[in-house]
């Protein structure tokens, strides 16, 4: 199949960093979350600041790891287009 000629990407150093740091910040996050909640309860400007906080630094996360992830499918993609290019020049001076 066309797939199986395709070359997966490996992930790297950076996106194994990201994954690492998002795993640690939801996990940190939820039990400053849950601490503060405890002691403020729920519905205290505290408990929502915190909470608001939290998922905003998730987001943060993701969106980094996003970007790192079609940084490098753009590398790829332009390798492709390149080659491509390369083998249309030479198609081109065989038929001149």
């Amino acid at each position: 199949m066309i797939l199986d000629n395709l070359k997966s990407r490996k992930p790297n150093i950076l996106e194994y960093t990201l994954l690492a740091m998002g795993i640690a910040t939801v996990a940190i996050g939820y039990y400053f979350v849950h601490s503060v909640t405890l002691r403020y309860g729920f519905g205290s400007f505290e408990s929502s600041m915190s909470l608001l906080a939290w998922f905003g630094i998730v987001i943060l996360a993701v969106i980094a790891a996003i970007s790192e992830s079609s940084k490098e499918e753009l590398k790829v993609i332009i390798n492709q287009q390149h080659e491509e290019m390369r083998l249309l020049r030479e198609d081109l001076r065989r038929k001149s």
